[in-house]
């Protein structure tokens, strides 16, 4: 009998395979960092809107509070989380946040949930959709929030 051993060729002919397998493989499961930006933005604003809802933004005089809850401001680094428990996210450099339907950079949610242009009076209540558009110039995700419900979702 005798012994049979693989070639030098045939050795390096399987290897080719398994990097031209790996390199695919490696494609097709690489993360899509837009969509994960995209789905952070969309859980920020649900989050902004539920912690809003019940949330009195009246004082005793009848005048109104100024403060931050219930209000977003639609900033990279505004939206980007650093007091998580779990750590910080980070957005990818390249994504670009562009929005419509709202005067400033800042939605805000009064306590019925409803969408408002800065603050929380009946004159700054939203009467058309809020277009938020996450891209990296290749690819182009859309977060509408719809006005007197402030429903919130995501076109991909």
């Amino acid at each position: 009998m005798k012994n049979r051993a693989f070639t030098l060729i045939e050795l390096i002919f399987v290897l080719i395979l398994v990097g031209i397998l790996g390199s695919t493989a490696a494609a097709l499961f690489r993360p899509d960092r837009l969509l994960n930006d995209t789905k952070f933005i969309l859980a920020k604003i649900m989050k902004t809107r539920y912690e809003a809802i019940g949330y009195d933004h009246r004082n005793f005089d009848g005048s109104m509070t100024h403060a931050p809850i219930g209000c977003l401001r639609l900033q990279k680094g505004a939206l980007e989380d650093n007091r998580s428990i779990a750590g910080s996210y980070r957005m990818k450099e390249s994504t670009a946040i562009t929005f419509g339907g709202i005067g400033g950079n800042t939605i805000c949610f009064d306590s019925l949930g409803r969408p408002h242009d800065g603050d929380f009076s009946l004159a700054s209540l939203l009467h058309r959709p809020v277009d938020i558009n996450v891209s990296n110039g290749k690819k182009t995700y859309s977060i509408i929030v719809y006005p007197v419900s402030g429903y919130v979702t995501m076109k991909y």
